[in-house]
């Protein structure tokens, strides 16, 4: 039996429209070295140059509040 492909996130992609945030993708990091795609809506809806990319985090940005 081969080694488990494990796939972890490593940034997002987000669309912002009048103070409306939408997360339109995650991109993962294979152990194998391979990346990859999940679009969670239909990419030909937004203008990649609209979409703005930002690192995963498990935490939330300010947790001064928390």
């Amino acid at each position: 039996m081969g080694k488990k492909k494990i796939g972890r996130p490593f940034q997002e992609g987000y669309f912002l429209s009048k103070q409306v945030e939408t997360h339109v993708f995650t991109d993962y990091r294979w152990n194998d070295g391979t990346t990859s795609r999940l679009w969670h809506f239909d990419p030909d809806q937004y203008d990649p140059s609209a979409i703005y990319i930002r690192p995963f985090s498990l935490s939330d940005p300010d947790e001064s509040d928390q």
